[in-house]
Protein backbone atom coordinates (compact mmCIF):
# COMPACT_ATOMS: atom_id res chain seq x y z
CA UNK A 1 0.00 0.00 0.00
CA UNK A 2 1.04 3.34 -0.43
CA UNK A 3 2.74 6.04 2.33
CA UNK A 4 -1.32 8.28 1.88
CA UNK A 5 -2.96 5.14 2.52
CA UNK A 6 -1.32 3.39 5.15
CA UNK A 7 -1.49 7.30 7.33
CA UNK A 8 -4.73 7.29 6.62
CA UNK A 9 -5.90 3.56 7.99
CA UNK A 10 -3.49 4.17 11.08
CA UNK A 11 -5.08 7.66 11.90
CA UNK A 12 -8.65 6.39 11.77
CA UNK A 13 -7.08 2.94 13.55
CA UNK A 14 -5.98 5.54 16.26
CA UNK A 15 -8.76 8.40 16.00
CA UNK A 16 -11.64 5.67 16.46
CA UNK A 17 -10.23 2.49 18.30
CA UNK A 18 -7.52 4.35 20.84
CA UNK A 19 -4.73 2.68 19.18
CA UNK A 20 -2.56 2.42 16.26
CA UNK A 21 -0.48 -0.90 15.97
CA UNK A 22 1.63 -1.28 12.88
CA UNK A 23 3.68 -4.25 12.08
CA UNK A 24 7.23 -3.66 10.91
CA UNK A 25 8.81 -6.38 8.38
CA UNK A 26 12.06 -7.32 8.02
CA UNK A 27 14.69 -9.34 6.65
CA UNK A 28 17.32 -11.52 7.10
CA UNK A 29 19.76 -8.28 8.08
CA UNK A 30 17.03 -7.20 10.49
CA UNK A 31 16.67 -3.88 7.76
CA UNK A 32 13.18 -2.68 7.85
CA UNK A 33 11.21 -3.86 4.01
CA UNK A 34 7.56 -2.88 4.91
CA UNK A 35 5.36 -1.23 7.06
CA UNK A 36 1.96 -3.03 7.88
CA UNK A 37 -1.21 -1.86 9.46
CA UNK A 38 -2.74 -4.03 12.10
CA UNK A 39 -6.75 -4.35 13.46
CA UNK A 40 -6.17 -3.05 17.07
CA UNK A 41 -9.37 -4.82 17.52
CA UNK A 42 -7.31 -7.91 17.21
CA UNK A 43 -4.17 -6.59 18.41
CA UNK A 44 -3.31 -6.24 22.49
CA UNK A 45 -0.20 -5.33 24.31
CA UNK A 46 1.16 -8.21 26.58
CA UNK A 47 3.67 -8.90 29.35
CA UNK A 48 5.61 -12.08 29.26
CA UNK A 49 5.29 -14.12 32.45
CA UNK A 50 8.02 -16.33 31.08
CA UNK A 51 11.37 -16.64 28.83
CA UNK A 52 10.04 -17.47 25.18
CA UNK A 53 11.92 -17.89 21.88
CA UNK A 54 10.05 -17.18 18.56
CA UNK A 55 11.05 -18.90 15.52
CA UNK A 56 12.06 -17.89 12.27
CA UNK A 57 8.90 -17.20 10.06
CA UNK A 58 8.36 -15.86 6.50
CA UNK A 59 8.03 -11.82 7.29
CA UNK A 60 10.67 -12.63 10.25
CA UNK A 61 13.69 -14.70 8.96
CA UNK A 62 15.31 -14.82 11.86
CA UNK A 63 14.69 -16.49 15.41
CA UNK A 64 13.91 -13.57 18.34
CA UNK A 65 14.62 -14.42 22.17
CA UNK A 66 12.08 -12.94 24.08
CA UNK A 67 12.76 -12.30 28.49
CA UNK A 68 10.24 -13.10 31.15
CA UNK A 69 8.51 -9.48 31.71
CA UNK A 70 9.17 -7.94 27.92
CA UNK A 71 6.58 -6.48 26.17
CA UNK A 72 4.84 -8.00 23.04
CA UNK A 73 1.87 -7.76 21.01
CA UNK A 74 -0.74 -10.76 20.47
CA UNK A 75 -2.69 -10.55 17.82
CA UNK A 76 -4.73 -12.78 15.38
CA UNK A 77 -4.61 -10.87 12.55
CA UNK A 78 -2.60 -12.55 9.54
CA UNK A 79 0.69 -11.75 8.05
CA UNK A 80 -0.25 -13.40 4.58
CA UNK A 81 -3.93 -13.94 4.43
CA UNK A 82 -7.27 -12.16 5.75
CA UNK A 83 -8.00 -13.53 9.41
CA UNK A 84 -11.34 -12.61 10.28
CA UNK A 85 -11.32 -14.23 13.94
CA UNK A 86 -11.32 -12.31 17.52
CA UNK A 87 -8.17 -11.94 19.63
CA UNK A 88 -10.36 -13.39 22.09
CA UNK A 89 -11.76 -16.46 20.06
CA UNK A 90 -10.67 -20.16 20.35
CA UNK A 91 -10.47 -20.27 16.83
CA UNK A 92 -8.19 -17.45 16.35
CA UNK A 93 -4.25 -18.19 16.67
CA UNK A 94 -2.57 -15.44 18.46
CA UNK A 95 0.90 -14.34 17.00
CA UNK A 96 3.59 -12.77 19.37
CA UNK A 97 4.77 -9.70 18.26
CA UNK A 98 8.21 -8.06 19.88
CA UNK A 99 7.86 -4.68 20.97
CA UNK A 100 10.73 -3.60 18.45
CA UNK A 101 8.13 -4.73 15.46
CA UNK A 102 5.72 -2.99 16.75
CA UNK A 103 4.70 0.70 15.86
CA UNK A 104 2.47 1.71 18.80
CA UNK A 105 0.66 4.71 19.06
CA UNK A 106 -2.10 5.04 22.00
CA UNK A 107 -4.65 7.74 22.74
CA UNK A 108 -6.15 8.51 26.22
CA UNK A 109 -4.66 5.80 28.33
CA UNK A 110 -5.01 5.38 32.19
CA UNK A 111 -1.85 2.70 32.05
CA UNK A 112 0.66 3.99 29.01
CA UNK A 113 0.03 0.66 27.72
CA UNK A 114 -3.18 0.72 25.74
CA UNK A 115 -5.11 3.80 24.61
CA UNK A 116 -9.28 4.27 25.50
CA UNK A 117 -11.57 3.23 23.01
CA UNK A 118 -13.53 6.91 21.88
CA UNK A 119 -16.33 5.38 20.55
CA UNK A 120 -17.01 3.71 23.49
CA UNK A 121 -16.13 6.70 25.62
CA UNK A 122 -18.24 9.27 23.34
CA UNK A 123 -20.89 6.75 23.48
CA UNK A 124 -23.30 8.73 24.60
CA UNK A 125 -22.74 11.99 22.02
CA UNK A 126 -22.41 10.15 18.77
CA UNK A 127 -25.42 8.37 19.89
CA UNK A 128 -27.12 11.57 20.38
CA UNK A 129 -26.07 12.55 17.02
CA UNK A 130 -27.46 9.91 15.50
CA UNK A 131 -30.70 9.57 16.56
CA UNK A 132 -31.29 13.11 15.45
CA UNK A 133 -30.00 12.21 12.04
CA UNK A 134 -32.52 9.25 12.49
CA UNK A 135 -34.99 11.36 13.34
CA UNK A 136 -34.73 13.67 10.40
CA UNK A 137 -34.10 10.90 8.00
CA UNK A 138 -37.84 9.31 9.16
CA UNK A 139 -39.57 12.85 9.45
CA UNK A 140 -38.54 13.58 6.00
CA UNK A 141 -39.33 10.00 4.73
CA UNK A 142 -42.91 10.36 5.48
CA UNK A 143 -42.87 13.84 3.14
CA UNK A 144 -42.72 16.17 6.29
CA UNK A 145 -45.49 15.01 7.47
CA UNK A 146 -46.85 13.78 11.26
CA UNK A 147 -48.09 11.16 12.79
CA UNK A 148 -51.68 10.76 14.57
CA UNK A 149 -54.34 9.06 16.19
CA UNK A 150 -57.11 6.89 13.46
CA UNK A 151 -60.15 6.58 15.93
CA UNK A 152 -62.72 4.79 14.49
CA UNK A 153 -65.85 3.49 16.14
CA UNK A 154 -66.40 0.60 17.72
CA UNK A 155 -65.19 -2.61 16.01
CA UNK A 156 -63.10 -6.19 16.84
CA UNK A 157 -59.59 -6.30 17.29
CA UNK A 158 -59.59 -7.87 13.77
CA UNK A 159 -61.34 -5.38 12.27
CA UNK A 160 -59.20 -2.90 13.96
CA UNK A 161 -55.89 -4.01 12.71
CA UNK A 162 -57.64 -4.34 9.10
CA UNK A 163 -58.45 -1.06 9.85
CA UNK A 164 -54.93 0.45 10.37
CA UNK A 165 -53.32 -1.55 7.75
CA UNK A 166 -55.79 0.20 4.82
CA UNK A 167 -54.94 3.44 5.93
CA UNK A 168 -51.23 2.74 5.96
CA UNK A 169 -51.26 1.65 2.57
CA UNK A 170 -53.11 4.61 1.22
CA UNK A 171 -51.73 7.19 3.22
CA UNK A 172 -48.02 6.11 3.71
CA UNK A 173 -45.03 6.14 1.63
CA UNK A 174 -45.57 7.61 -1.50
CA UNK A 175 -49.00 7.54 -1.07
CA UNK A 176 -49.24 10.53 1.19
CA UNK A 177 -50.58 13.48 0.64
CA UNK A 178 -53.84 11.70 -1.48
CA UNK A 179 -57.50 12.54 -0.53
CA UNK A 180 -58.45 10.22 2.37
CA UNK A 181 -61.86 8.99 2.83
CA UNK A 182 -62.82 8.12 6.10
CA UNK A 183 -66.00 6.00 7.04
CA UNK A 184 -68.74 6.82 9.15
CA UNK A 185 -67.49 7.66 12.58
CA UNK A 186 -63.93 7.93 12.38
CA UNK A 187 -62.06 10.87 12.57
CA UNK A 188 -57.84 11.25 12.67
CA UNK A 189 -55.78 13.44 14.93
CA UNK A 190 -52.70 14.97 14.36
CA UNK A 191 -49.94 14.37 16.78
CA UNK A 192 -46.50 14.16 16.32
CA UNK A 193 -43.48 16.52 17.85
CA UNK A 194 -42.21 18.89 15.00
CA UNK A 195 -38.56 19.37 14.42
CA UNK A 196 -38.30 23.22 14.86
CA UNK A 197 -40.18 22.48 18.66
CA UNK A 198 -37.36 19.92 19.71
CA UNK A 199 -34.82 22.60 18.83
CA UNK A 200 -33.03 19.72 16.03
CA UNK A 201 -31.21 22.52 14.00
CA UNK A 202 -29.47 23.53 17.43
CA UNK A 203 -28.98 19.73 19.05
CA UNK A 204 -27.34 18.94 15.57
CA UNK A 205 -25.03 21.69 15.67
CA UNK A 206 -23.78 20.97 19.50
CA UNK A 207 -23.46 17.27 18.90
CA UNK A 208 -21.27 18.59 15.97
CA UNK A 209 -18.97 20.47 17.86
CA UNK A 210 -18.58 18.07 20.74
CA UNK A 211 -17.51 15.61 18.06
CA UNK A 212 -15.26 18.10 16.42
CA UNK A 213 -13.76 19.14 20.69
CA UNK A 214 -13.00 15.00 20.74
CA UNK A 215 -10.72 15.65 17.99
CA UNK A 216 -9.38 18.91 19.35
CA UNK A 217 -10.69 20.25 16.05
CA UNK A 218 -12.03 24.10 15.60
CA UNK A 219 -15.82 23.79 14.97
CA UNK A 220 -14.91 25.61 11.59
CA UNK A 221 -13.00 22.76 10.13
CA UNK A 222 -16.49 21.27 9.89
CA UNK A 223 -19.00 23.97 8.97
CA UNK A 224 -20.04 25.07 12.24
CA UNK A 225 -19.76 28.29 13.75
CA UNK A 226 -18.64 31.32 11.90
CA UNK A 227 -17.47 31.71 8.29
CA UNK A 228 -13.79 31.75 8.06
CA UNK A 229 -12.55 34.54 5.48
CA UNK A 230 -9.86 34.45 3.30
CA UNK A 231 -8.08 36.84 5.47
CA UNK A 232 -7.14 34.70 8.40
CA UNK A 233 -6.90 31.48 6.84
CA UNK A 234 -3.16 31.54 7.45
CA UNK A 235 -4.16 31.36 11.32
CA UNK A 236 -6.71 28.91 11.09
CA UNK A 237 -4.10 26.86 9.50
CA UNK A 238 -1.49 27.40 12.48
CA UNK A 239 -4.54 26.76 15.24
CA UNK A 240 -5.48 23.23 13.34
CA UNK A 241 -1.26 22.28 13.71
CA UNK A 242 -1.07 23.39 16.86
CA UNK A 243 -4.15 21.84 18.77
CA UNK A 244 -5.09 19.12 16.90
CA UNK A 245 -2.01 17.96 14.70
CA UNK A 246 0.98 18.83 16.40
CA UNK A 247 0.35 16.37 19.70
CA UNK A 248 0.01 13.42 17.34
CA UNK A 249 2.64 14.18 14.92
CA UNK A 250 4.74 14.41 18.17
CA UNK A 251 4.26 11.09 19.17
CA UNK A 252 4.61 9.64 15.70
CA UNK A 253 8.24 11.00 15.29
CA UNK A 254 9.29 9.80 18.62
CA UNK A 255 7.81 6.27 17.96
CA UNK A 256 9.42 6.05 14.46
CA UNK A 257 12.71 7.26 15.87
CA UNK A 258 12.98 4.39 18.78
CA UNK A 259 11.42 1.96 16.19
CA UNK A 260 12.61 2.72 13.07
CA UNK A 261 16.07 4.23 14.27
CA UNK A 262 16.79 3.16 17.51
CA UNK A 263 20.09 4.54 19.12
CA UNK A 264 22.71 1.31 18.77
CA UNK A 265 24.32 3.21 22.16
CA UNK A 266 27.67 1.80 20.96
CA UNK A 267 31.26 3.04 19.35
CA UNK A 268 31.86 6.61 19.42
CA UNK A 269 28.72 7.94 17.18
CA UNK A 270 26.12 6.19 19.79
CA UNK A 271 23.41 8.33 18.46
CA UNK A 272 21.43 7.67 15.33
CA UNK A 273 21.63 10.34 13.10
CA UNK A 274 18.07 10.01 11.13
CA UNK A 275 14.87 10.73 12.43
CA UNK A 276 11.51 11.30 10.79
CA UNK A 277 9.56 14.53 10.33
CA UNK A 278 6.74 15.72 8.77
CA UNK A 279 6.07 18.74 6.16
CA UNK A 280 3.74 20.78 7.65
CA UNK A 281 4.40 24.41 5.40
CA UNK A 282 1.54 23.89 3.43
CA UNK A 283 -1.00 23.68 5.76
CA UNK A 284 0.79 26.78 7.54
CA UNK A 285 1.56 28.49 4.00
CA UNK A 286 1.00 32.24 4.21
CA UNK A 287 -0.33 34.22 1.30
CA UNK A 288 1.76 35.53 -1.57
CA UNK A 289 2.41 38.67 0.26
CA UNK A 290 3.34 37.96 3.62
CA UNK A 291 5.66 35.33 2.39
CA UNK A 292 7.31 37.78 -0.20
CA UNK A 293 7.58 40.60 3.02
CA UNK A 294 9.39 37.30 4.75
CA UNK A 295 11.62 35.85 2.17
CA UNK A 296 12.83 40.24 1.52
CA UNK A 297 13.67 40.33 5.33
CA UNK A 298 15.76 37.14 5.23
CA UNK A 299 17.44 38.04 2.14
CA UNK A 300 18.10 41.74 3.23
CA UNK A 301 19.41 41.03 6.70
CA UNK A 302 21.24 37.87 6.32
CA UNK A 303 19.30 34.96 7.79
CA UNK A 304 17.98 33.74 4.36
CA UNK A 305 19.70 32.84 1.31
CA UNK A 306 18.39 32.04 -2.38
CA UNK A 307 18.39 28.55 -2.32
CA UNK A 308 17.30 29.03 1.25
CA UNK A 309 13.92 30.65 -0.35
CA UNK A 310 13.48 27.95 -2.99
CA UNK A 311 13.44 25.05 -0.72
CA UNK A 312 10.36 27.46 1.00
CA UNK A 313 8.62 27.57 -2.27
CA UNK A 314 9.82 23.64 -3.24
CA UNK A 315 11.69 24.27 -5.63
CA UNK A 316 14.72 22.80 -7.25
CA UNK A 317 17.80 25.01 -5.68
CA UNK A 318 20.60 26.39 -8.04
CA UNK A 319 23.55 24.66 -8.88
CA UNK A 320 25.77 28.20 -8.56
CA UNK A 321 28.14 29.50 -5.71
CA UNK A 322 26.09 32.63 -5.23
CA UNK A 323 22.63 31.02 -4.31
CA UNK A 324 24.60 29.62 -1.14
CA UNK A 325 25.52 33.76 -0.91
CA UNK A 326 24.19 35.16 2.29
CA UNK A 327 23.58 39.04 1.86
CA UNK A 328 23.58 42.11 4.82
CA UNK A 329 23.48 45.73 4.79
CA UNK A 330 26.43 47.58 4.10
CA UNK A 331 25.62 49.57 7.27
CA UNK A 332 26.17 46.88 9.57
CA UNK A 333 28.64 46.27 12.20
CA UNK A 334 29.79 43.78 14.92
CA UNK A 335 27.65 44.58 18.35
CA UNK A 336 30.94 44.58 20.48
CA UNK A 337 31.90 47.86 18.31
CA UNK A 338 28.77 49.97 18.71
CA UNK A 339 28.46 52.83 16.35
CA UNK A 340 28.26 55.39 19.33
CA UNK A 341 31.63 56.07 20.93
CA UNK A 342 30.20 56.82 24.19
CA UNK A 343 29.54 53.09 24.64
CA UNK A 344 32.49 51.57 24.02
CA UNK A 345 33.60 49.50 27.32
CA UNK A 346 37.51 49.70 27.57
CA UNK A 347 39.70 47.17 25.67
CA UNK A 348 37.93 46.47 22.43
CA UNK A 349 34.29 46.65 23.50
CA UNK A 350 33.88 43.97 26.04
CA UNK A 351 34.06 44.10 29.79
CA UNK A 352 37.15 41.97 31.13
CA UNK A 353 39.34 42.29 28.06
CA UNK A 354 42.43 44.28 28.01
CA UNK A 355 44.34 45.24 24.86
CA UNK A 356 46.57 43.60 22.31
CA UNK A 357 50.23 44.57 22.70
CA UNK A 358 51.66 45.69 19.72
CA UNK A 359 53.31 43.54 17.50
CA UNK A 360 51.11 40.57 19.14
CA UNK A 361 49.54 37.51 18.22
CA UNK A 362 45.65 39.55 18.74
CA UNK A 363 46.30 43.30 16.91
CA UNK A 364 46.56 42.90 12.82
CA UNK A 365 49.63 43.97 10.74
CA UNK A 366 47.81 47.44 9.56
CA UNK A 367 46.50 48.69 13.44
CA UNK A 368 50.57 47.53 14.60
CA UNK A 369 51.44 49.55 11.52
CA UNK A 370 49.61 52.78 13.15
CA UNK A 371 50.11 52.10 16.30
CA UNK A 372 53.93 52.00 15.55
CA UNK A 373 53.80 55.71 13.08
CA UNK A 374 51.00 57.89 15.51
CA UNK A 375 52.88 56.20 19.25
CA UNK A 376 54.71 59.19 19.89
CA UNK A 377 52.30 61.56 18.29
CA UNK A 378 49.83 60.26 20.85
CA UNK A 379 51.92 60.61 23.61
CA UNK A 380 52.90 63.80 23.33
CA UNK A 381 48.78 64.66 23.07
CA UNK A 382 47.98 62.75 26.08
CA UNK A 383 51.34 64.39 28.10
CA UNK A 384 49.94 68.25 27.25
CA UNK A 385 46.53 67.04 28.33
CA UNK A 386 47.56 65.58 31.86
CA UNK A 387 49.02 69.12 32.71
CA UNK A 388 46.01 71.28 31.82
CA UNK A 389 43.09 71.76 34.45
CA UNK A 390 40.39 71.55 31.87
CA UNK A 391 40.07 68.82 29.90
CA UNK A 392 37.27 69.68 28.03
CA UNK A 393 35.72 68.83 24.31
CA UNK A 394 37.63 71.86 22.72
CA UNK A 395 40.88 71.01 24.54
CA UNK A 396 40.98 66.97 23.37
CA UNK A 397 40.08 68.39 19.71
CA UNK A 398 42.88 70.75 19.72
CA UNK A 399 44.86 68.66 21.19
CA UNK A 400 43.96 64.99 19.78
CA UNK A 401 41.87 66.07 16.40
CA UNK A 402 44.69 66.34 14.12
CA UNK A 403 46.25 62.84 15.09
CA UNK A 404 42.27 61.49 15.10
CA UNK A 405 41.67 62.63 11.53
CA UNK A 406 44.81 61.84 10.31
CA UNK A 407 44.48 58.16 11.35
CA UNK A 408 40.81 58.20 9.87
CA UNK A 409 42.05 59.77 6.48
CA UNK A 410 44.65 56.79 6.18
CA UNK A 411 42.62 54.06 7.11
CA UNK A 412 39.35 55.15 4.72
CA UNK A 413 42.31 55.96 1.80
CA UNK A 414 43.04 51.88 2.81
CA UNK A 415 39.13 51.17 2.31
CA UNK A 416 39.13 52.90 -0.89
CA UNK A 417 41.88 50.75 -2.27
CA UNK A 418 40.66 47.96 -1.10
CA UNK A 419 37.23 47.93 -2.51
CA UNK A 420 38.22 49.83 -5.95
CA UNK A 421 36.82 52.85 -5.62
CA UNK A 422 38.04 56.68 -5.55
CA UNK A 423 36.86 58.89 -3.05
CA UNK A 424 37.38 61.26 0.17
CA UNK A 425 36.31 60.45 4.04
CA UNK A 426 33.08 63.23 4.35
CA UNK A 427 30.69 63.74 6.78
CA UNK A 428 29.81 60.66 8.23
CA UNK A 429 33.33 60.03 10.09
CA UNK A 430 33.81 63.69 10.25
CA UNK A 431 30.45 63.20 12.49
CA UNK A 432 32.36 59.84 14.23
CA UNK A 433 35.34 61.46 15.31
CA UNK A 434 33.20 64.50 16.89
CA UNK A 435 31.44 62.00 18.79
CA UNK A 436 34.96 60.02 19.87
CA UNK A 437 36.72 63.31 21.06
CA UNK A 438 33.58 63.55 23.08
CA UNK A 439 33.71 60.46 24.78
CA UNK A 440 37.56 61.05 25.11
CA UNK A 441 36.96 64.27 27.08
CA UNK A 442 34.75 62.16 29.53
CA UNK A 443 37.39 59.39 30.07
CA UNK A 444 40.00 62.61 29.97
CA UNK A 445 39.29 63.53 33.52
CA UNK A 446 40.61 60.02 35.07
CA UNK A 447 43.61 60.09 33.44
CA UNK A 448 47.16 60.75 35.43
CA UNK A 449 50.53 61.48 34.61
CA UNK A 450 51.72 58.49 36.29
CA UNK A 451 49.70 56.04 34.25
CA UNK A 452 50.99 58.24 31.16
CA UNK A 453 52.74 54.92 28.86
CA UNK A 454 49.94 52.57 29.35
CA UNK A 455 46.59 54.90 28.98
CA UNK A 456 48.21 56.96 26.00
CA UNK A 457 49.33 53.31 24.15
CA UNK A 458 45.55 51.85 25.07
CA UNK A 459 43.64 54.96 23.71
CA UNK A 460 45.51 54.66 20.73
CA UNK A 461 44.93 51.31 20.23
CA UNK A 462 41.03 51.81 20.85
CA UNK A 463 41.15 55.03 18.60
CA UNK A 464 42.36 52.93 15.72
CA UNK A 465 39.73 50.01 16.08
CA UNK A 466 36.92 52.21 16.42
CA UNK A 467 38.13 54.74 13.32
CA UNK A 468 38.81 51.74 11.16
CA UNK A 469 34.94 50.33 11.13
CA UNK A 470 33.93 53.57 11.11
CA UNK A 471 36.00 54.33 7.80
CA UNK A 472 35.13 51.15 6.40
CA UNK A 473 31.66 51.47 7.34
CA UNK A 474 31.89 55.19 4.97
CA UNK A 475 33.69 53.34 2.31
CA UNK A 476 31.36 50.77 1.70
CA UNK A 477 28.55 52.86 1.50
CA UNK A 478 30.08 55.54 -0.53
CA UNK A 479 31.21 52.74 -3.26
CA UNK A 480 27.39 51.46 -2.88
CA UNK A 481 26.46 55.02 -4.39
CA UNK A 482 28.93 55.49 -6.56
CA UNK A 483 27.42 55.63 -10.46
CA UNK A 484 30.29 54.73 -12.12
CA UNK A 485 32.28 51.53 -10.77
CA UNK A 486 36.09 52.03 -10.43
CA UNK A 487 36.56 49.58 -13.14
CA UNK A 488 35.09 51.73 -16.10
CA UNK A 489 37.75 54.05 -16.04
CA UNK A 490 40.96 54.31 -18.38
CA UNK A 491 43.38 53.23 -15.63
CA UNK A 492 41.15 49.84 -15.29
CA UNK A 493 40.77 49.21 -18.77
CA UNK A 494 44.17 48.42 -19.24
CA UNK A 495 44.02 45.90 -16.75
Amino acid sequence: MSRYTFDKAYMVHVLGWGNGYAELQRDAGNQILGIWPRNPYKTRPHRLSADLRLEAQPWRPFPVMLRAGDMVYRTTDGAEEMDHADLGSENGVARIIPKEDMLHLPGLSFDGRIGQDVVWLARQVLGLALATEKFGAKYFANFARPGGILELPAQKLEDREQSKRSWMEAQGGENAHRVAVLPPGAKFTPMSNKPNESQMTETEEKQGIKIASLFHLPPRVIGLGKVTSRSNSEQEGQEIMTYALAPWLAGLKAEYKRKCFPHPGVGSRPKNRFFVDFDTTQLERASAADRESFYGSGRQWGYLNTNDVRAYEKLNPIEEDWAEDYWMPINMTLTETPIDPTKQAAGSGKSGETDPEPGGDDEDPVSARYVVHYSRLFRDAFGRIVTREKRDSKAIAAVFGPALFSIRDGLFDLAALQMRFKGAAGAESDRFVAEYMGALAIRAADWTAEQAEKTASAELRRAIRALSVAAYREAASLKAKTIVPAGSEGEDDAD
